[in-house]
């Protein structure tokens, strides 16, 4: 048993092991591949392909997609566009199917970096406005980077903006594309990476000299190299191969401007230079000049033909045994091709002018064999794959619309039956609260009608008992009883007419069917207890004469208490005593 356990405790151990060391070998592969792709893009393709193979491509993961992009990237810059489309639109397949919660990027909607991609495809076989539209949609992702990814964002506002640049110089629009140049420049020096820094003047040299601006290119020529010597001597290690490699470009690309304005000698240590670099740093550029052929047509202008068919056979060589060494087949490499079809041109009219006629049939004949069906297979491959690639993306949408409509419709159904439940609930409600609303008013009405028969009956004790006294005081005065007794019985009844306790009674009753009726009149006037009561009796509707039967008073002595309650509270000449009463709670 123990034996077992042992058995199957190792076994569980070496998987997760093996899984871990699996993973760890797969993220240094991935390193490689990223660290390298300007270097030596061949070098970083074969660290790719080891990445692939490291993982479980049943397993979706950021790793993969990284390594499917990375290579989708590589191929783009070897010009070997059918592969790179694969490799773009497969990351893009694998993101879709990654939950949210799984990627590096959680607000973005689409990977920036892919975008970017797949806008140079669309650059690449000139339908700008598509490409224009990809690099605005990455620019928008790039936007909703986390801040932990500030330095990647810098980047992808960089190229997308340069990208889109390109563009508006495309069009005719170079005010647009300078201004454009100008904002990532700024971004570039804002961040502070030297390498990408000097990379940004060399493409907006481009851009000037282009465009005959060469005072302008000049200028960022002259930035470039001052901050190419200061990173020399305080960078090391990789970033300082970095700057030399983005410094040899720019080198070419000034040398390259300076061949074109017929300052030869001028472009030759500069391209020569540019060259010295390269081969220093074992590379070999691959999207700007070529520095071979530009080094060849200034031994041209300088009628050093045999220089220049030298430099040319070369390079010619080199490059297909690079291209060999790196696992590439020639005439299968658009990057290959393009740059070998570029120098046997320029050596068919060196030939041509040393009067070599067999050599030019050879390099016509290779040129016709290898490379005009070639051209137009690689266009339309390009062509196709974008096609079916937007056919897709076409697909998916109308898939996801459809999907979201049925979730609208579900949706929006349930919202329905859930409103009609709630309606139906609340009148079933309602009607129950009413019901007991209307039992509770009822109540409340039988109530106060009850206290106002109450209320009614004190009033009218108190106004009979007071006429029942008065009438015995009158009666007195017309008999015949001794002056002593006769002033005794009426100062008794005088008192029970004028006694408080039958009032408080009546006050406490009238309290109890408008409680807040002496509050307001007390908050609003401060009355004395004796127009609290008359005011109470108006609230009653009683008149003039039964108020003055109740209190024990005459007529006109109510009036007078009527117009000076009038007075008291502020009444107007045209306003009725009774009614604003009446209209007090």
């Amino acid at each position: 048993m123990k034996k077992s356990i042992l058995v199957f405790l190792y076994i569980l151990i070496s998987f997760f092991g093996n899984s871990q060391t699996s993973n760890e070998e797969t993220s240094a592969l991935l390193d490689s591949l990223n660290k390298y792709k300007f270097i030596d893009s061949y070098k970083a393709f074969d660290y790719g392909l080891q990445a692939l193979e490291t993982t479980d491509p049943s397993e979706i993961s950021v790793t993969l997609i990284d390594i499917k992009a990375g290579l989708g990237e590589i191929s783009f810059f070897q010009n070997n566009y059918a592969k790179s489309i694969d490799y773009f639109t497969t990351a893009l397949s694998l993101h879709d199917l990654l939950p949210v919660k799984d990627r590096r990027y959680k607000y973005v909607n689409e990977p920036p970096w892919i975008l970017i991609a797949l806008g140079n495809l669309y650059y690449k076989i000139e339908r700008f406005e598509i490409a224009e539209k990809k690099y605005l949609e990455a620019i928008d992702n790039f936007n909703l980077l986390e801040e932990e990814f500030s330095i990647e964002k810098t980047n992808g506002l960089s190229i997308g903006k340069t990208n889109i640049a390109l563009i508006y110089s495309s069009r005719g629009d170079f005010q647009k594309a300078e201004s454009q140049y100008k904002e990532v420049l700024e971004l570039r020096i804002k961040a502070g990476y030297e390498a990408n820094i000097i990379y940004q003047y060399m493409e907006t040299m481009q851009f000037y000299y282009k465009y005959n601006m060469t005072e302008k290119g000049d200028d960022l020529y002259d930035l470039a190299t001052l901050l190419y010597k200061e990173s020399m001597d305080n960078k090391n290690g990789d970033h300082i191969k970095e700057i030399k490699i983005w410094y040899s470009y720019v080198l070419s690309v000034y040398g390259s401007n300076l061949l074109k304005i017929k300052k030869i000698e001028e472009a030759l240590i500069s391209l020569n230079e540019s060259k010295k670099i390269n081969v220093a740093q074992n590379h070999s550029t691959t999207v700007y000049p070529d520095v071979d052929l530009e080094i060849a047509k200034c031994h041209y202008e300088l009628q050093s033909y045999n220089k220049a068919e030298k430099v040319l056979l070369k390079a010619l060589k080199s490059n297909k045994v690079f291209f060999e060494i790196s696992g590439f087949k020639a005439f299968e490499n658009g990057d290959y091709d393009k740059k070998r079809l570029e120098k046997l041109i320029f050596l068919s009219k060196i030939y041509n002018i040393q009067g070599k006629k067999t050599e030019i049939i050879k390099i016509k004949d290779s040129i016709i064999k290898n490379y005009q069906k070639q051209d137009d297979l690689d266009f339309n491959i390009i062509e196709n794959r974008l096609g079916l690639y937007e056919k897709e993306q076409e697909i998916n949408k109308n898939k996801l619309e459809k999907t979201r409509l049925t979730y609208t419709t579900y949706i929006g159904l349930l919202s329905f039956i859930i409103i009609i439940i709630a309606f139906f609930a609340r009148f079933k409600f309602q009607r129950e609260r009413n019901s007991r609303l209307e039992l509770e008013k009822n109540e409340v009405s039988l109530k106060l009608e009850s206290k106002n028969r109450e209320l009614v009956s004190k009033a009218n004790f108190i106004l009979q008992r007071n006429e029942y006294l008065k009438n015995i005081i009158s009666k007195l005065n017309k008999s015949e009883v001794n002056e002593q007794s006769f002033r005794r019985v009426k100062k008794e009844v005088s008192e029970l007419i004028s006694s408080e306790k039958s009032y408080e009674e009546f006050d406490k009753i009238f309290t109890n069917v408008y409680p807040k009726f002496y509050k307001i009149l007390n908050d609003k006037h401060n009355l004395s207890q004796t127009y609290l009561r008359l005011a109470a009796y108006i609230r009653m509707n009683q008149s003039n004469n039964e108020i003055a039967k109740i209190c024990g008073v005459s007529i006109r002595t109510v009036e007078t208490q009527r117009y000076r309650l009038s007075k008291l509270l502020k009444l107007d000449k045209n306003e009725n005593l009774n009614s604003y009463i009446q209209r007090i709670n």
